[in-house]
């Protein structure tokens, strides 16, 4: 993307026919009290005619639209990092929210402590459900045994680099859980925010509910991509 001015955060907004919610995403995001920010949407492919008719009418001077074949969800967040010009990246899913604070506390921390490359917080579900996730303060044995960061964490575009990004083959679900795990076995040290700086939308069954009936299957493949690290833990 030509532009003279690189904003210091990249917002990757995925899309594959969420329509109904997108709007509602990206007005989260630009209600952000950190204004220095573009955003990214990947169409992976929609074919849901509502989709396309928002996505064609979307027109704003820090949004950008990428349309894709449809690859996936770990290739669409590739796809959209790799045309981001910003040094740190916000990865949200189109049925999404998140805090007007959420980038500009994040940041803060991640300009402050050079050390940290990812900065995550707690979540609260709403729509169809009520709760508040607080997963504990990082540590990497605990991240092998369960995924204790939030997708919407905002992360040094570098730390994506050296990972070589998503694994693509993670298409079936739990692609930000090895990606967490492939940051962690680079080295990269992770904080958590304690408040509730993101809101995930419950509405039926999404790819979230497929991924956890899968749920075996896919710890299986993570410990394979992870082998070393697994068994460095006794967790193999």
């Amino acid at each position: 993307m030509n532009i003279l001015h690189k904003p210091k955060v990249s917002i990757i907004i995925t899309c594959y026919n969420y329509g109904e919610y997108l709007d509602a995403a990206i007005y989260s995001c630009l209600k952000s009290t950190c204004k220095d920010i573009e955003i990214l949407v990947v169409n992976d492919g929609s074919t849901d005619p509502y989709t396309l008719k928002v996505l064609n009418r979307i027109r704003h001077p820090k949004i950008h639209i990428i349309n894709q074949a449809n690859k996936g969800l770990p290739a669409a967040r590739n796809a959209g990092i790799k045309q981001a010009s910003s040094e740190y990246i916000l990865p949200v899913d189109a049925d999404d929210l998140i805090s007007s604070t959420l980038i500009e506390k994040e940041l803060s921390i991640l300009e402050r402590k050079t050390e940290i490359s990812v900065v995550t917080h707690w979540t609260r579900a709403f729509g169809t459900e009520n709760w508040v996730w607080r997963p504990q303060p990082f540590n990497i044995k605990t991240l092998l045994q369960e995924n204790i960061v939030c997708v919407t964490s905002l992360f040094r575009k570098k730390a994506w680099e050296d990972v070589c990004g998503y694994n693509e083959q993670m298409n079936e679900g739990y692609e930000d859980w090895d990606f967490w795990i492939s940051l962690a076995e680079n080295n990269c040290l992770f904080y958590t925010i304690p408040e509730v700086l993101f809101f995930y939308r419950r509405h039926g069954k999404t790819m979230v509910h497929d991924s956890d009936r899968k749920r075996e299957y896919l710890i299986n493949k993570i410990k394979k991509n992870h082998k070393d690290l697994y068994e460095k833990y006794g967790l193999y």
